[in-house]
């Protein structure tokens, strides 16, 4: 009976030490994100918006009617336009996290035109985007607040050139 007693003893001891020392998997949305040093829009026009319920532009820019959430930046000015779109799958209510291998599937593009420039097509090929969805306070209008980091390059290449980081407020398009 002692022996019995040691053995369940020594096994109980044994699975608590395991589990306690089980390296714990956080989960990757799980985070949030602060409202300090937002991205400013030093010259032009900026827009920081989204639209529900849609898919990624062509080539042109044109978004359609889709099952995905699309994130864009807009600045312009008086010789250039630069867009990024981010896609994000509408279930994702309150927050979501692309990574370097959303990006490298497609769901970040970058598109800038100049009718005036020498200028070769950038891609991005990694970084991370963090979203938080901010809660309606006073009736206002829904916000997303995005974090992004992305790595450009030359189109068919993996050398990168450029990075980009954005922190902004993200309000809902008005059609």
């Amino acid at each position: 009976m002692r022996n019995a007693f040691k053995l369940t003893a020594i096994f109980l001891i044994g699975l608590a030490i395991a589990s306690a020392c089980k390296k714990k998997t956080n989960n990757p949305v799980e985070f949030s994100i602060d409202a300090q040093n937002l991205t400013p829009c030093t010259e032009g026009n900026c827009r920081f918006e989204y639209v529900n319920y849609s898919e990624m532009p062509d080539e042109q820019g044109t978004v359609k009617t889709g099952q995905y959430r699309i994130f864009s930046v807009t600045k312009s000015n008086s010789f250039s336009t630069t867009r990024i779109y981010m896609q994000v799958p509408m279930q994702d209510d309150d927050r979501f996290l692309l990574t370097d291998a959303d990006i490298q599937a497609g769901k970040v593009k970058y598109l800038f035109s100049c009718p005036s420039c020498d200028y070769f097509n950038l891609v991005p090929i990694a970084g991370t985007i963090k979203g938080v969805k901010i809660a309606d306070l006073n009736n206002s209008a829904e916000k997303w607040l995005l974090d992004a980091h992305l790595v450009l390059a030359a189109e068919k290449s993996k050398t990168p050139v450029d990075t980009i980081h954005i922190k902004q407020y993200f309000s809902l398009a008005v059609k």
